[in-house]
């Protein structure tokens, strides 16, 4: 009996690109089978590794689907929409806006602090 050859401890060459499809995945890639290929795609998605931005219009039949690594930026959208790239329903909501607020931290005072300063006057 042929025994198989345990593939299941390959690594993903993530594109060091802001935007790729599976064409290039599987280019970086080429020892993965494309489907192991897009299954560890999805999983990246569903982790939240990696995001889908949207897609490529014109082709003929199914739309190549274009993602990006998380974070995903304001910059990135601007440059999917620059490359003229269907963006997802829900593609601001892809980026993640981190609220920074002015106000400074009040001086807390430590009791013990405040007790020698007593002792000394």
């Amino acid at each position: 009996m042929k025994q198989k050859k345990n593939k299941t401890n390959q690594v993903v060459t993530w594109p060091t690109a802001a935007l790729f499809s599976i064409k290039e995945l599987h280019r970086l890639n080429p020892k993965f089978v494309e489907i192991t290929l897009r299954v560890r795609l999805s999983n990246a998605i569903t982790a939240q590794r990696v995001a889908e931005i949207g897609s490529i219009p014109g082709e003929k039949g199914r739309p190549q689907k274009v993602f990006s690594l998380t974070p995903v930026t304001k910059l990135i959208l601007e440059r999917a929409r620059a490359e003229h790239i269907n963006l997802v329903d829900n593609a601001d909501k892809l980026v993640q806006v981190m609220t920074v607020s002015n106000s400074s931290p009040s001086p807390s005072v430590n009791p013990v602090s405040r007790l020698a300063m007593s002792a000394v006057n």
